[in-house]
This record gives C-alpha cells, structure tokens and sequence, in this order.
C-alpha cells in the first residue's frame, strides 16, 4: 500500500515543475537538502519526498519543515521491503502536480541556480543530464543549515582548498558555475550520460517509456537502464553541468546489484525497450 500525503497546503497547487527526491531514512542529509532548496533563484517549484519504507522521523521532519518552507513539500510512501527506489519514483511521477520533473537526490544539495537551470534549459523530448561535487567526510559531518544559508558551499572556503589540497572529496571542478553559451558548450563537448541524481525532462516523455523500471530491485543500473530506453525512444540528452550544481554528501561506497546489472547488458544485447513494470504496469 502507497499512501500520498502533501505539506504546504497554502501555495499554488499548480507549480512549474516538481523536484523529486527518494529517501531512505538520513533526516539530517535530509535537512540539509532541503535547506538549500530555500535558497533557490527560481521559485515556482514543489518537492516531492518519495519515501522508500523510512522510520517516522522523516515524515516528521517533513511535516515541521513544510510548515515554514518558501515551497510545497509534497509526500509520498512505501513499506520498507529493501531498496526499492524505481517504485517509488513512479508513485511521486504520477502524483505530480507538475509537467515538468527534475530527479535529485537526498544527499545532494543544490546551488541555489540549480533549479532555474534545468527549468531555463528545458527543451521538447529532451533530457538535461547534471554532475555533481563530491565532498569530503570532514566537510559532509561538519556542515551546518546556517552554512548552507549563509552560502558556504558557493565560497572558495579554506576548507575546500584544503580538501583540493589533500585529495580529498572530489570532482571541485563541476562546482565551476560557467553561464557564457560558447564557453559552456565548449567545455561540456563529449556526449552525456544519465546520473539519476541530477537529471530533468518532460513528465510526458517519461511517461512515454513507461516510467522507471520496477523489476530493478537493489542499489545499481537502474539509472543505466533508464537512459538506454530514452535513447532508444529518440530523446535527446543534453549537459547541464555547471549550470545544474550539486555537492553531494559523503557516504560509503555502495555495491550495485548483480542480478539488476546482468539484465541491462541482456536488455541491451536483445534491443529491448519493454518495461513491463512500470508507471503502467505490466504492459
């Protein structure tokens, strides 16, 4: 059993786009996600906590913080039966206020362009592809909200310089807000790729390939997987590297799923686009 349950019952119901979120549990990464979500330079936008089976201190959490946030905080859940994120996704997609969706995740904070971004750069059957910067153990358990109010992550803080000195974290350079046209598309020349954490396209053209594929079940390919039908499908993808920015809180590696991983290169192998399990099912 799903349940839909929404915060914020006093703004506009009809919002540009929504920002959909998964979460499992992490109140504290997600108080900071959400914190960054305050500052953002576009506003007409709700975000979506897709619930993946957490504890009841994530609903908490978002019920308090909703009742002081400067956007919607839409809600929706699942029992928790495993990593089960495809699933989750799809339930948020079709309660979706808005026609166009951007994918985050609960451990990426957001520039506060990140939003505008992928909204200014939306186009018909297009698919606007994002990176993000990784930051260090030392910075991930030190942060703070008022830091991130305060737009520590934006400066060129001693803290980061050390991390860049001692090798620590990475990928600093996708932090680089880079707005020239020519310059931009000079430096984002190779062909992108799909990270379900920063990703933005048309609820339509989601819709049109049937969503996210719920026969993944488990950490890893699913984002693969996703991509290769929207290729198949004839959406273009298109960079929003540094424009897009996120810095994404540490955490240990994940191992991906073997099973998931062995049914893509299948999946491939066949040219096959079938989702059977998806936003409808069992097509």
């Amino acid at each position: 059993m799903v349940t839909f349950e929404c915060g914020g019952t006093d703004f506009a119901m009809n919002p540009k786009t929504s920002v959909i979120i998964p979460v499992y549990n992490a109140v504290r990464a997600l108080e900071l996600v959400l914190t960054g979500y305050c500052r953002q330079s576009f506003h007409d936008f709700e975000v979506f906590i897709a619930d993946d089976g957490s504890g009841p201190e994530i609903r908490t959490f978002a019920d308090d913080f909703s009742r002081h946030s400067p956007f919607p905080i839409q809600y929706v859940s699942q029992p928790d039966e495993g990593f089960r994120r495809s699933r989750i996704l799809n339930e948020a997609v079709r309660a979706s206020n808005a026609h166009y969706l951007i994918f985050a995740d609960a451990d990426c904070i957001p520039h506060p362009y990140f939003v505008g971004a992928h909204w200014d750069g939306k186009r018909a059957r297009t698919v606007l592809c994002g990176r993000r910067v990784n930051l260090s153990q030392q910075i991930s358990q030190s942060l703070t909200a008022q830091e991130i109010l305060a737009g520590k992550l934006e400066r060129l803080a001693p803290a980061k310089v050390l991390d860049v000195l001692l090798g620590r974290g990475g990928h600093w350079d996708e932090g680089i807000l880079i707005r020239n046209p020519t310059l931009h598309g000079w430096v984002n020349h190779k062909d992108p790729t799909l990270l379900g954490c920063n990703f933005s396209l048309e609820k339509s053209l989601l819709e049109e390939i049937n969503g996210f594929n719920e026969d993944f079940v488990g950490y890893g390919g699913e984002d693969t997987e996703l991509e290769y039908r929207l290729r198949l499908a004839h959406a273009r993808l298109s960079w929003v590297r540094h424009r897009a920015i996120q810095y994404h809180l540490y955490h240990p590696p994940r191992s991906g799923n073997q099973a998931n991983l062995a049914a893509l290169e299948r999946a491939q192998a066949e040219g096959n686009a079938a989702c059977r399990n998806g936003l409808r099912k069992h097509l």
